[in-house]
């Protein structure tokens, strides 16, 4: 049975981009109070706005993708408003891809610290507390470059990494009824993508359009439904079918 009312509560992780934002009014549609983490302050108060509009209790924390203390803070914060985390969506960091020979020293450490070392200290802040009062929903969001495409070594080293640190933390969460999910997402418009990029693009997908951010959240809203409590350690892949295309679609 669905917890009724505005009891469950969701802390969106890098809240700040379309994707991220229709997250949160998916989750705030479904009855979830909403705490949004993420580094554009202009972008999070507008988040913010719409969702104080809908009548839907919500905090905003300017937060660094990789600084553990700031996470830490940022937990405590949200804990100090609404008192506990029930769900927590790992929304990816915008990385460049990159092929090997171009990938600096610096690149390496972007993509470790904002695609593995962030979504491991949210995860470290909240989940034992979830294990503690016995439910819990971790879904992070990744995208298909976490199967090696060419030209994306750096980007696929990330999300390879947080692939298994969230099967993981799905085998050790399991018995305390918390569920960790990855929804994996294929081409998506998040409203930068040209009529030529579009053309491009949608020739390599099964269903012959590009996704939208809502496709993502409706996904990510499957996964951290109350119902959903017999789904752990899976990906999810939201791509139009594109991911059929490669022999390691798991």
């Amino acid at each position: 049975m669905e917890t009724k009312g505005r009891e469950r509560v969701a802390l969106i992780v890098n809240a700040d981009d379309p994707v991220g934002e229709a997250v949160a009014m998916r989750l705030a549609d479904a009855g979830t109070q909403i705490a949004l983490t993420g580094s554009d302050a202009g972008r999070l108060d507008r988040i913010a706005s719409r969702l104080v509009d809908r009548g839907v209790p919500v905090i905003a924390v300017m937060t660094r993708a990789a600084d553990p203390g700031e996470i830490r803070e940022s937990v405590a914060r949200v804990m100090a408003r609404f008192g506990r985390i029930d769900i927590l969506v790992q929304n990816e960091s915008v990385l460049a891809a990159k092929a090997l020979e171009e990938i600096s020293d610096a690149d390496v450490g972007v993509a470790l610290e904002a695609g593995v070392a962030g979504p491991f200290h949210y995860l470290r802040e909240v989940v034992p507390a979830m294990r503690k009062g016995g439910f819990g929903r971790v879904v992070a969001i990744s995208d298909i470059n976490y199967l090696g495409l060419a030209r994306t070594a750096n980007v696929a080293a990330a999300r390879s990494g947080l692939f298994g640190l969230t099967r993981a933390l799905a085998l050790e969460s399991a018995r305390d009824g918390v569920t960790v999910n990855t929804v994996v997402m294929g081409d998506v418009d998040s409203g930068t993508v040209t009529d030529a990029e579009r053309e491009t693009l949608v020739g390599g997908i099964p269903v012959k359009r590009i996704g939208t951010p809502a496709d993502v959240a409706n996904a990510v809203g499957f996964l951290a439904a109350d119902s959903s409590k017999y789904v752990t350690g899976q990906t999810l892949f939201v791509c139009g079918g594109k991911s059929a295309y490669f022999s390691m679609s798991i």
